[in-house]
């Protein structure tokens, strides 16, 4: 890249109306001609950070690991 980056004040309004129509970071990034990284401090610069929601689906709970020796037997070794 030609380091578009560095040119803030042609970028922003660009990333304003973007992230305001609900477009990522990898978005912004891509239109703009940016590294996503740069598109993520641009956002943050501009104070554009939405604020995290609460998740709405049920996380499934962590598997757990067999004991050792578990698997021999519930995989049809010495059947």
């Amino acid at each position: 890249m030609a380091r578009p980056s560095h040119d803030y004040s042609r970028i922003e309004p660009m990333v304003r109306s973007l992230h305001s129509g609900g477009a990522g970071a990898r978005i912004i990034a891509k239109h703009a001609g940016i590294s996503v990284g740069s598109a993520h401090a641009m956002i943050g610069r501009l104070g554009l950070v939405r604020p995290v929601q609460p998740r709405k689906a049920v996380r499934r709970p962590v598997r757990r690991p067999l004991p050792v020796g578990m698997g021999l037997s519930l995989g049809g070794a010495n059947v």
